[in-house]
């Protein structure tokens, strides 16, 4: 019984893991940022499945089309938009840090429309 506890655990906070990759692959100078950006995709991720939840279709989306559960959905999602925002970040060392903040937004906002339309479906 406390294996299925722990399993548990560590589904509910697989993401969490994305905070020590980003703050080694980032430059020094970005690093603040790259861990605000994923945990506010994280929590991002989370407020979206709760609002899909308060509105009833917190399982498998208004469309119903895909079998997979929204957490599962947003993990994928949100796990590759942070991948392609810590290649980016990593190939991008000499950045301002303005334009890596407006770069971050903008990634940032690409992804809170496209992961809402992932979990419609």
């Amino acid at each position: 019984m406390p294996e299925i506890i722990y399993q548990d655990i560590i589904y509910q906070w697989i993401d969490l893991v994305w905070l020590p990759i980003g703050y080694i692959t980032v430059h020094k100078q970005h690093r603040i940022k790259t861990l605000a950006f994923i945990l506010l995709c994280i929590f991002t991720m989370r407020s979206q499945i709760s609002i899909m939840d308060s509105i009833g279709y917190g399982q498998n989306g208004i469309v119903s089309i895909m079998s997979s559960n929204l957490y599962e959905r947003g993990l994928v999602a949100y796990g590759i938009i942070i991948s392609i925002f810590l290649l980016l970040a990593h190939f991008s060392p000499a950045t301002k840090p303005i334009v890596f903040l407006a770069i971050m937004l903008s990634i940032y906002i690409s992804a809170l429309c496209g992961t809402m339309i992932l979990f419609a479906l």
